[in-house]
């Protein structure tokens, strides 16, 4: 099983994820803090991590660097954001981030990217 590590504060978002990963077969851990989650990262090796740059404590784009350096590139981290300008996701994928969700999010767009992204061999082209 997979082992999605997701770093969202607002739980409503968070339960909503939890639900549509955990329907789709993942195992999700969430963190309401970035900082608590930088912590964790090297110690539980996600498989993929989900990430709000909106955070209370550290900014997501300080947050994915600091994942690339405890993990390198083998971990993909997803920003799923409310921050949806085009400049933003640049940024975004500047930073590292191996894909881009604009909140609010389509739960299945969500899944099928998180899916893509863990198991790219089983992922079926449309």
């Amino acid at each position: 099983m997979s082992y999605v590590m997701l770093v969202e504060d607002n739980q409503d978002n968070a339960d909503l994820m939890i639900r549509a990963l955990s329907t789709a077969g993942f195992e999700v851990r969430h963190y309401l803090r970035g900082l608590t989650s930088l912590g964790a990262v090297t110690k539980e090796k996600p498989s993929i991590i989900l990430l709000d740059f909106n955070l209370p404590d550290i900014d997501g784009r300080t947050l994915i660097l600091s994942f690339k350096r405890k993990l390198g590139n083998d971990v993909p981290v997803v920003a799923v954001t409310a921050r949806v300008s085009e400049m933003d996701q640049r940024l975004a994928m500047h930073f590292g981030a191996s894909a881009f969700i604009g909140k609010p999010f389509d739960p299945r767009e969500l899944v099928a990217t998180v899916q893509r992204l863990v198991n790219p061999a089983k992922v079926t082209p449309t």
